[in-house]
């Protein structure tokens, strides 16, 4: 039997998920459509920074000139590590998660090393990902890219996904309607599979 959100229509939508990332085992986690922007968005001289490590990491760490990863899985870490030990250009850090203030998360420590406008694209698909929208804007170069994986979980949107908070601001929490307002001249390129989706801003005054 179906469950309430899983119609017909869902069902098939996640059925050629699956599809798309058996064919493609070394593709990121996110939408088809995301991966194909960011496949000619993502320049070979870029700097970027990724929250919430993969199958993410090595595919963005071959495009771009450096990555910064952030993971807040030990083990997770440890295996992640091992696949990305081959790759000179991946500085990769573990962080732990400060449940009482996440503004004093280890696994924020990465931005000490980062200077204003020094980020090219950022990947937010972790922990806290709504501090982590606040605390990385600053970090990211005027016209540079900013990924927010399973957004309809955090921003105002029109999909009717499992986990959408649909177009309701009072649904947001305030970290989210404080980065909404922040941000409401920068592009947006909405993109869905119809299971999850992956939103891609890109930065403007």
């Amino acid at each position: 039997m179906l469950r309430k959100h899983h119609s017909f229509r869902y069902v098939a939508s996640r059925i050629s998920q699956i599809y798309f990332q058996r064919k493609n085992p070394s593709a990121p986690w996110l939408t088809k459509q995301s991966i194909c922007l960011l496949d000619s968005l993502i320049l070979k001289n870029d700097v970027g920074l990724e929250f919430g490590s993969g199958r993410s990491t090595k595919w963005l760490a071959k495009r771009c000139g450096s990555l910064y990863s952030v993971e807040s899985d030990k083990e997770w870490f440890a295996y992640v590590s091992d696949d990305v030990s081959s790759l000179n250009n991946v500085k990769y850090y573990f962080g732990e998660i400060d449940k009482e203030d996440f503004g004093r998360s280890s696994y924020l420590n990465v931005l000490k090393e980062l200077s204003t406008n020094s980020i090219d694209f950022i990947l937010n698909d972790g922990k806290i990902r709504g501090t982590i929208a606040l605390k990385t804007i600053n970090n990211l170069k005027m016209g540079g890219l900013f990924i927010i994986d399973n957004a309809e979980r955090y921003m105002v949107n029109n999909y009717r996904l499992p986990e959408s908070i649909g177009n309701d601001p009072i649904k947001m929490t305030s970290d989210w309607n404080e980065f909404s307002k922040l941000t409401k001249e920068w592009r947006r390129i909405w993109t869905s599979d119809g299971v999850t989706s992956t939103l891609i801003m890109i930065k403007s005054a």
